[in-house]
């Protein structure tokens, strides 16, 4: 007798179950035997820094194991997006100082906007981060958005300080650009000596000028307007 479909759920000590089909499809890896929709508890892990404004956020997860393969729609439950690549809030890194930050390959430096264009600042480091979970060590840092950025320890991301309540423990700090370690962006304006093209920036952003060259950092314009 000839089988139009056959069902084989296989048990895992991980505690999920996988379900094979008689199709050409993935194999699904479900969340319990016998779980109601209605009863899937979302579970919340630890808080990942987002390097877009350095604020920590949390993400539901649905209690399903991807190591057993893909995870099922749920019917009545909300589907979930998938969660970034963003390393974790009280990560290690975060008590470093800056020389200790730039030693370490999981680490990145960030500075502070404000303080890295005036002069007026005891110092521009603003904290020590972890690089994301998917580094990229051959990200080109001029340019680079705040994800790419935080990919590489050997780039720096400068974010402005914004005003909060002084009960604020997530206070934004939106991303302004990346620039590679230990170098500066420069300065808006100044005599350029080098005989160097300027980079092309997109609008909004001026080209940086440090020691008679151009930097190669393209620097957002209300940096360049700040006294």
């Amino acid at each position: 007798m000839r089988l139009a479909y056959l069902l084989v759920a296989v048990s895992l000590s991980t505690g999920c179950a996988l379900f094979f089909t008689g199709d050409d499809g993935d194999d699904v890896c479900a969340l319990a035997e016998g779980t109601e929709p209605s009863k899937v508890a979302r579970s919340q892990p630890a808080p990942l820094r987002d390097p877009g404004d350095l604020t920590c956020d949390s993400f539901d997860t649905l209690p399903c194991n991807s190591d057993c393969g893909p995870c099922p729609g749920i019917a009545g439950v909300a589907p979930i997006p998938p969660i970034p690549s963003w390393n974790t809030c009280g990560h290690s890194c975060e008590p470093l100082g800056e020389s200790a930050c730039a030693a370490n390959p999981s680490c990145r430096v960030v500075k502070d906007a404000s303080c890295t264009f005036e002069s007026n600042c005891l110092t521009d480091f603003l904290g020590c981060f972890p690089i994301d979970t998917i580094p990229d060590a051959t990200v080109s840092c001029h340019g680079a958005d705040s994800w790419d950025c935080s990919r590489s320890a050997a780039c720096t991301a400068i974010h402005s300080q914004t005003v909060c309540s002084p009960d604020s423990l997530n206070c934004p700090r939106p991303f302004e650009l990346c620039v590679p370690e230990g170098t500066h962006p420069g300065a808006c304006t100044g005599p350029v000596s080098c005989r160097q093209l300027a980079p092309t920036c997109p609008t909004g952003t001026t080209p940086g000028i440090w020691a008679g060259c151009y930097s190669g950092a393209c620097i957002p314009s209300d940096l360049c307007a700040r006294p």
